[in-house]
């Protein structure tokens, strides 16, 4: 990776000379004198990267996160005092240790480890994971001293009393909501209900972004316009607010963005100048990447920015749609935001997810308005919590039934027809076609404008096709599933074969390496399966693989001992109409031209 940012640099620079002599275009010359700082600045941080390796660690360190408990072990993230790098700490459940809490000065001894990156094609990237958040590495906590005890710091005090309120006077399921409705924080919410969201394509709403901001600076107006202070000091609150807001919520992507975005455009008003979007979102983006180049490769990133694009570039068309009526205008309007911000993220969508839905209209219609209510007094609720405190209760009972009406329409939602087709990882190929066509359509004035976009469309479908039939030579995969086995065979006629699926009682190997691996390989039919035995380590994952994806045949042996796993198996490609072939030693199977 360091050597191929280097090239990139290296070749970059003859490259900017010529088209600098060749052509007048400033706009071009910048562009790539910034392409080379930036491929350079990355490429030094990937040579520091490189530079690490596993060894015992002596350090003194600062805790600056909580303590999370995970299944088999708490973690927290800690900065080195000699270097200030982040790393992971882990802590072994049953380790006898002093008890730690945020902003800790310890002296900690352990084993440094490198995180693990894809360990199958396209796999989860831990390591890649960690470089967004700027970590270099774990360790397995040994011994720890605790050389000065912290009372915490005034953000993470906030953080914790807005914590302690929401929990203490809402129930779990309500209160972990709000919390990742306010401050973007997950980390407690249940796992049913970020699938129901992320199913009904409302994800968005437990990401802080545009949305939360405009309500928050929609509500402190509304509350600043009539006061003592003045509308200039009125948005210079505002202002303050907004950076105390990024500082509570971690400086996430999706919250830097929308917060420098909107601090831009208050600032324009202050000083009597034209705001413009594209230069607000530009260093929006331009702040966040300085900090850390990596933040360009984090989903929410990604999101949070496309889904932006795509309503700025189509904001005009948005606000032309208009109707005499204000409820058709509402339900116009948030069709079409949902409609031009998924333009832009649904190639994310299928790259990372692997799912398009076609039911993100009626989902964010439903929920938006509620969204609104729900941050606007979310924030009345912290704020009645530190001036007078009693009414947090009546706050309370109004937004109890709202939180739950936003989790039923997730649910419903997750449950539509067409909420989440699931779909092959594209090539980054159709990817970048399918943007450039989009770039096409919004700068090109030509009367055949859908004659060319029609003939782009079919180049790129041929090209797929050609791809697709294009001879092959029988491919053999090792996919590692952890515990047990599982090996892909695809024959040069494009048969394709898997042979046991791993599995484990406490990891759902199908939905989490099985599935998204076959997916990334671009395949959505099995025409046989192999099944060795059924012991859980050997066939748990095929399970989900039968009912995600279309399998023709199963294969398994006679001698096979049935058990508990067979019968569901049984049940399953009834219910699937799956063949079952079963065979005994030295039997031949005919797969394509292949014994």
């Amino acid at each position: 990776m360091r050597l191929y940012f280097g090239s990139i640099a290296f070749l970059s620079i003859p490259i900017a000379v010529i088209i600098l002599l060749i052509t007048k275009n400033k706009k071009i010359i910048v562009i790539l004198i910034c392409l080379i700082i930036s491929i350079g600045y990355v490429s030094i941080l990937e040579n520091k990267y490189s530079k690490i390796s596993d060894m015992p660690i002596k350090e003194m360190v600062t805790i600056i996160s909580d303590i999370q408990e995970k299944e088999y072990k708490k973690v927290c993230t800690a900065k080195i005092v000699r270097n200030n790098k982040k790393i992971l700490i882990n802590i072994k459940m049953a380790q006898d240790i002093p008890s730690i809490k945020y902003g800790d000065s310890l002296y900690i001894e352990g084993e440094f480890k490198q995180p693990e990156e894809a360990r199958n094609y396209k796999g989860y990237n831990y390591k890649q994971y960690l470089k967004t958040k700027k970590i270099i590495g774990t360790v397995e906590l040994e011994k720890v001293k605790i050389l000065k005890s912290s009372n915490g710091s005034f953000i993470h005090n906030i953080q914790k009393y807005i914590r302690d309120t929401i929990n203490g006077t809402l129930t779990d399921e309500e209160g972990n909501l709000l919390l990742a409705i306010l401050l973007g924080d997950k980390d407690k919410l249940s796992e049913d209900i970020q699938e129901s969201f992320k199913t009904s394509n409302l994800s968005h709403m437990l990401a802080v972004s545009g949305a939360h901001v405009s309500y928050i600076i929609l509500g402190l107006t509304y509350v600043l316009q009539n006061s003592i202070i003045g509308k200039k000091n009125g948005k210079i609150v505002c202002i303050i607010f907004l950076l105390a807001f990024m500082a509570i919520t971690n400086f996430t992507p999706s919250v830097t963005r929308a917060c420098i975005m909107a601090i831009l455009t208050l600032l324009s008003s202050i000083i009597y100048r034209k705001s413009d979007v594209y230069t607000n979102i530009s260093v929006a983006a331009l702040i966040t990447l300085i900090f850390n180049p990596y933040s360009l490769l984090d989903l929410g990133f990604q999101l949070s920015y496309g889904g932006t694009i795509g309503i700025i570039i189509f904001i005009k068309r948005i606000q032309e749609k208009k109707s005499n009526s204000k409820v058709i205008n509402y339900i116009k309007q948030m069709a079409l935001v949902s409609i031009y911000a998924n333009i832009i993220i649904i190639p994310i969508m299928m790259y990372h997810f692997n799912t398009v839905s076609f039911t993100f209209i009626i989902s964010n219609i439903m929920a938006s308005p509620i969204l609104g209510i729900i941050v606007i007094t979310g924030f009345l609720f912290i704020i009645a919590s530190i001036t007078v405190k009693p009414l947090t209760r009546l706050i309370a009972i109004f937004i109890k039934p709202i939180l739950s009406i936003l989790i039923k329409i997730s649910q419903i939602c997750s449950k539509l027809p067409f909420s989440n087709i699931l779909v092959v990882t594209p090539y980054m190929f159709n990817v970048i076609s399918y943007y450039a066509i989009i770039l096409y359509c919004i700068k090109s004035k030509k009367n055949n404008k859908c004659k060319i976009i029609i003939c782009l469309l079919i180049v790129l479908i041929l090209i797929n096709f050609i791809i697709y039939i294009f001879p092959q030579k029988l491919r053999i995969f090792f996919i590692d599933v952890g515990q047990g086995d599982s090996t892909l065979i695809i024959t040069p006629d494009k048969k394709t074969v898997l042979i046991d699926g791993g599995g484990s009682d406490s990891f759902d190997v199908g939905e989490k390496v099985l599935l998204p691996y076959l997916l990334d390989r671009r395949i959505l039919k099995i025409d046989y399966v192999l099944i060795s035995h059924f012991d859980t380590d050997h066939c748990g994952g095929i399970l989900t693989i039968m009912e995600k994806v279309k399998v023709k045949n199963i294969i398994i042996s006679e001698q096979a001992e049935h058990s508990e796993n067979y019968e569901r198996f049984k049940k399953l490609m009834i219910h699937k109409k799956i063949r079952l072939i079963e065979v005994k030693k030295g039997d031949k199977i005919k797969i394509g031209r292949y014994f």
